[in-house]
C-alpha cells in the first residue's frame, strides 16, 4: 500500500518502506510562475513523429530538449541534441538542483496545449540517466493530474497546480510508471519542465 504523508513539507510518497517521490504544491509563487510560463512560450517547440506498430504518428504534445553540450537524449529511436539553455532557465535549473539535492544538467520541456494533449505510461530510466535515474517535474499553467502506478497496485494522483514541483526518486523509476492522461473540457495550456541528470557524451561512446 502507498501512503502520502500529508503533514510533511515536502509531502513524501512511500511504498513498502521505500521513498518514491517528494512533492511541493507551492514551490514557486504565482508571480514567478506567471513569468516563467510566459518565457517558456518562446522556446523552440517541436512536435516530432514516433513510429508505433509500423506507423508514424505525431506525439500528442509539443516538446523541447535543452541542456549542457554533449547531453544527448534518445527518445523513441531518435537521438535529440540539446538546445542551449537560456540564462533564465539555467538559473532555474540551478535552483531546482539545490532544492532537490542533485545536479541536473538538462530539461525536457513538454507543452500540453489543451486537455487533449497527453503523455502515456512510462518510466524515465533511459541508460544515459545512469544507475540512479530521477527527475524533477515543475508544472506551469493549467493544473493537470499526473498519475503514478507501481505494478498492479493502486494509482496515486498528483493534481499539479501552477508552480508545483514533483521529484520522482530512483525507486519510483525502477518500480513504477507515470502518465499525464487526457482530460476533456480543458482548453488552457500546461507546460512541464522535467529536469534530468544526463551522462555527457554517453551516446558518442556507446
Amino acid at each position: 500500500m502507498m501512503t502520502l504523508d500529508e503533514c510533511l513539507i515536502p509531502q513524501r510518497l512511500h511504498k513498502e518502506g521505500e521513498e518514491l517521490a517528494r512533492y511541493w504544491s507551492r514551490f514557486l509563487s504565482i508571480e514567478r510562475s506567471d513569468q516563467l510560463l510566459e518565457r517558456c512560450l518562446g522556446l523552440n517547440w517541436q512536435q516530432p513523429k514516433v513510429r508505433v506498430f509500423g506507423k508514424e504518428h505525431l506525439i500528442p504534445r509539443q516538446q523541447c530538449w535543452l541542456g549542457e553540450p554533449g547531453c544527448q537524449y534518445r527518445y523513441s529511436g531518435t537521438l535529440l541534441e540539446p538546445d542551449p539553455l537560456p540564462p533564465w532557465l539555467d538559473a532555474l535549473m540551478l535552483s531546482v538542483s539545490q532544492h532537490c539535492g542533485i545536479q541536473y544538467n538538462t530539461v525536457l520541456a513538454n507543452r500540453y496545449r489543451s486537455g487533449q494533449d497527453k503523455m502515456g505510461w512510462h518510466s524515465d530510466n533511459e541508460p544515459e540517466m545512469g544507475s540512479e535515474p530521477q527527475v524533477a517535474i515543475l508544472s506551469l499553467g493549467q493544473a493537470r493530474p499526473l498519475q503514478l502506478r507501481c505494478g498492479e497496485g493502486q494509482t496515486q494522483e498528483f493534481v499539479m497546480p501552477h508552480g508545483s514541483l514533483l521529484q520522482l526518486l530512483p525507486e519510483a523509476q525502477r518500480r513504477c510508471k507515470h502518465q499525464l492522461p487526457p482530460r476533456a473540457g480543458i482548453e488552457a495550456e500546461r507546460i512541464s519542465l522535467t529536469f534530468r541528470r544526463i551522462t555527457p557524451g554517453y551516446w558518442s561512446r556507446a
